[in-house]
């Protein structure tokens, strides 16, 4: 088995959203049930925060991130839900 990649830091961007990129792999590894070996839990209060920024629930975003297979995918999926910070 392959060893999992840690989060990717919260200063990455993704459409211009600082923290997104962290808050999908952390996502990501909740749903995997890999999230314990980093130290980590979702949704923290800064994921919190950017959630009600997207008015999104966690378990919503993370069926989001855990269905699409790239960012540009999760971008697209906030766009039609009208959840992205433009």
């Amino acid at each position: 088995m392959a060893a999992t990649k840690e989060p990717r830091p919260g200063h990455v961007q993704i459409a211009g959203i600082p923290w997104l990129a962290r808050m999908i792999d952390k996502a990501r590894l909740d749903a995997a049930g890999e999230i314990e070996p980093f130290d980590l839990e979702y949704p923290c209060p800064m994921d919190q925060q950017l959630l009600h920024q997207l008015g999104l629930k966690g378990d919503e975003f993370q069926q989001i991130a855990v269905d699409a297979k790239t960012d540009e995918e999760i971008i697209e999926a906030l766009k039609k839900r009208n959840a992205i910070l433009t």
